[in-house]
């Protein structure tokens, strides 16, 4: 995870990035006594982490800076919330979003992208604090390349998570397994094994459940060394070889009894909980929800996992998420004293706080290994992805965040639900969607060509 040079490849970054933002002056701008308001998207243990750093930052810091919250439910709701925002002009300083909807609202002339701010003399990082920060993982995520974007930073994040395979160890057990599975050959024989279980109260135990959700698939395909997205043509592959073979593998799993389709979204991770499935696979922010369903049903399990979906030989592979907020444009004084709160997510302290509380991996060094061992021996599933995230063998990798990519993805989805419930053949479905999935990519980056 450490990224000593990481500082000076941002600033190789920014020489050609920062356009709009090269002639900016932050030395002559005074942010005391400025109010900033921040439109988010958390509830639970989110809010409560997030108030506490809030709080902290508002009776501490020099300038008198004051942060005030809006909840607007969920990030469906806020994107609503901010197209209003833009027609009418009222609006926020800083929302919560992804790179997708920074770069949406970029186009829609309203965001700050923060390069000058992260380099300023006055303002910015310090050498010592930039080379704490994972700047290779932030600029992975959330730096855009190509007109009109042209490589800058739209976004800061606020906590990093990963795709991860939920595995019941205490059924695995009962099953003859010691260890999670590691290959899809292990992986079918415990999905299949299980499907022939009962539970102590009486409930059948179905296998695998296989969602529709393209990147629970995409993390499989990765871990095979395979891929689905092209980002050197921006072009999406449903149809090569490897992606073939795993759509493949799960068609026949389903097929053969040992895989079934949740319902809901999260009923794979319920089932889990309840002891009605060997593995599930979900968020590593999960875990919260898992652990509250397990004992809501009494279900007893106590030994259990998150790990990566099974892989071949040198291709295991964490899929990772950023979750981050973006700077909206107002005076300068605001949008600094706005700079000077997200400077502070990144913030030790804050970190800490924020991944104790919601599970979210922090971004920088010290927090990530200055967890303390109290917390790490009481949270054995985030111990696990935590080991996985600092081992240097395993592949980290973040799906592409062009314009479009989201949308499109949507198309996978749909072709998993092809090859099982729908029944139809895996090649034919592949290249149907996949032509689908790159009209829809084209459309909307055709909506950002100069």
């Amino acid at each position: 995870m450490k990224n000593v040079f990481a500082f000076l490849v941002l600033l190789l970054v920014i020489g050609s990035a920062i356009s709009a933002q090269e002639a900016a002056d932050l030395s002559a701008i005074d942010p005391s006594g400025q109010t900033i308001v921040y439109w988010h998207e958390w509830d639970g243990a989110q809010l409560e982490a997030l108030d506490q750093i809030i709080a902290n930052f508002n009776a501490n810091n020099e300038w008198g800076i004051t942060v005030e919250t809006v909840a607007q439910g969920n990030t469906g709701n806020m994107g609503e919330a901010m197209n209003a925002a833009i027609t009418s002009g009222d609006l926020p300083n800083l929302v919560g979003g992804f790179s997708s909807t920074a770069q949406d609202y970029y186009l829609d002339g309203v965001l700050v992208p923060l390069d000058a701010y992260v380099t300023d003399a006055t303002w910015g990082f310090t050498e010592e604090q930039a080379a704490d920060i994972n700047f290779e993982l932030i600029d992975g995520f959330n730096r855009i390349s190509g007109e009109p974007f042209n490589g800058q930073l739209l976004a800061w994040p606020m906590g990093l998570s990963s795709v991860v395979m939920s595995v019941n160890l205490e059924m695995l057990n009962e099953l003859g397994f010691e260890t999670a599975p590691e290959t899809l050959e292990q992986f079918r024989e415990v999905a299949c094994a299980a499907n022939e279980l009962t539970t102590e109260a009486g409930g059948d135990v179905q296998g695998f459940p296989l969602r529709a959700n393209g990147q629970d698939m995409e993390a499989f395909i990765l871990n095979q060394g395979g891929s689905i997205f092209d980002p050197e043509t921006n072009t999406f592959s449903f149809t090569n070889e490897t992606t073939i073979e795993v759509l493949t593998f799960f068609q026949q799993l389903y097929n053969d009894g040992c895989a079934y389709i949740p319902e809901t979204n999260f009923q794979n991770t319920a089932d889990f909980a309840f002891g009605l499935n060997p593995m599930a696979v979900g968020s590593s922010v999960g875990v919260p929800f898992i652990l509250n369903d397990i004992e809501e049903s009494g279900s007893g399990i106590v030994d259990w996992t998150n790990t990566t979906p099974p892989w071949s030989e040198g291709n295991r592979t964490l899929v990772l998420n950023f979750r981050s907020v973006l700077m909206i444009q107002s005076t300068p004084e605001q949008q600094l004293a706005t700079w000077l709160f997200m400077k502070h997510l990144a913030s030790q302290e804050s970190q800490l706080i924020w991944t104790e509380l919601t599970r979210y991996f922090p971004y920088t060094n010290s927090a990530l290994e200055g967890l303390g061992e109290e917390f790490i021996t009481a949270n054995p599933q985030f111990a696990s992805v935590r080991d996985v995230l600092l081992d240097d063998s395993v592949r980290k990798y973040g799906a592409s965040q062009i314009l479009g990519y989201q949308q499109a993805i949507a198309e996978f989805s749909n072709l998993v639900a092809d090859i099982t419930t729908g029944g139809r053949d895996v090649a034919e479905a592949a290249a149907e969607r996949e032509a689908l999935a790159n009209e829809i990519l084209a459309e909307r980056q055709a909506e950002i060509q100069p």
